[in-house]
């Protein structure tokens, strides 16, 4: 045809464009597409890994001297917390454990805890179970003891962190 070089009688009509810039194009538009679709999509739920770290902070409350913000945090005042050991099952505020800690360490001379095993269920967003195994060694005005056995423990997302709502021991 007169008039459009790149058009010959009967031939496909030619393309400037090299083969590699096309592909360029749709790896561009499909990014994009995919960005724009990922925006869109809930945030991811919590890693586990970050969850078992709650370990490390009941760490830092049973010690000789507690973490009484961390367990305020952990504890908020006015919430009931479900304890189960064995075949006791009791429900605490926020408040009354913050004061039966507190209590129970004044005789403390030292204590560590030590967790392991840490395993994470996520429910959903806001819920999870963990279980670690737990070793505790102290020693308080009676002298030295040490406990280990398997803690199981029912979280809840409160803001952007989480809270204790439940322990079961063995």
């Amino acid at each position: 045809m007169i008039g459009h070089p790149e058009r010959s009688e009967g031939a496909e009509p030619r393309r400037f464009a090299s083969p590699s810039l096309r592909s360029g194009r749709r790896l561009s538009v499909t990014l994009g597409l995919l960005t724009t679709l990922l925006a869109c999509q809930k945030p991811p739920a919590p890693e586990a890994t970050t969850l078992a770290t709650l370990f490390d902070s009941l760490s830092a409350i049973h010690r000789d001297h507690p973490d009484t913000g961390l367990l305020r945090r952990l504890h908020p005042a006015g919430d009931t917390i479900l304890f189960v050991e064995g075949a006791v099952v009791e429900a605490l505020t926020g408040d009354s454990l913050f004061r039966r800690v507190l209590a129970l360490h004044v005789p403390v001379r030292t204590m560590k805890q030590e967790f392991s095993a840490r395993t994470v269920q996520l429910l959903d967003e806001a819920n999870a179970v963990l279980t670690a195994s737990e070793r505790v060694e102290w020693t308080d005005t009676a002298g030295p003891h040490q406990y280990s056995g398997l803690l199981t423990l029912v979280v809840s997302r409160r803001g952007p962190g989480w809270v204790i709502r439940a322990y079961r021991g063995t």
